[in-house]
């Protein structure tokens, strides 16, 4: 599907909507940036830097004392998905 499943639906990064795009992962590197690790179903992996700013502390706080949180386990994607498209198919009808 190319454009939102439900009205208000913004895009990430990449320009594709959830769950085609599911968050693996968010990541603080060595020099002190932040970033999210995506993955798209049209695109693949998709990588961007965070706005401090713009977090929620508590995901700061945790990024900063163990240097990632996962969102979704690479081998759960498939699962994960197909749920989320059966739930926002039920809402839908």
């Amino acid at each position: 599907m190319s454009g939102p499943y439900f009205k208000g639906q913004q895009p990430s990064q990449c320009g594709h909507y959830y769950p085609d795009v599911l968050r693996l992962r968010d990541e603080k590197r060595e020099d002190g940036t932040f970033v999210r690790i995506t993955d798209c179903s049209h695109c693949g992996r998709h990588e961007f830097q965070l706005d401090v700013q713009a977090l929620d502390k508590a995901l700061v706080r945790k990024l900063n004392k163990k240097g990632v949180v996962v969102g979704t386990k690479e081998e759960e994607l498939s699962q994960v998905r197909e749920k989320a498209l059966e739930r926002l198919s039920s809402k839908q009808k």
